[in-house]
């Protein structure tokens, strides 16, 4: 899990491409948690590493204590 600060100065957003399409989910999203949760159970099936599957478990925890939540608008 990481900030925006954070992934800005090395974290995925700074590796991808510049004109690689990516897709953001933020902790203002009420459907963030739910979609980070599935994307750790497909990942952890595929092989990615467990310690990235839970530290994404991690980030959907932190997101659903976020105040101000809503549904996309």
């Amino acid at each position: 899990m990481a900030t925006k600060r954070e992934e800005l100065q090395s974290g995925c957003m700074f590796r991808a491409d510049d004109d690689e399409p990516v897709f953001v989910l933020r902790a203002t999203d009420k459907l963030a948690p739910d979609l980070i949760r599935q994307w750790a159970i497909l990942a952890h099936a595929k092989g990615c590493p467990e310690v990235k599957c839970d530290e994404a478990v991690k980030c959907a925890e932190a997101m659903e204590a976020w105040p101000n939540r809503k549904y996309p608008d």
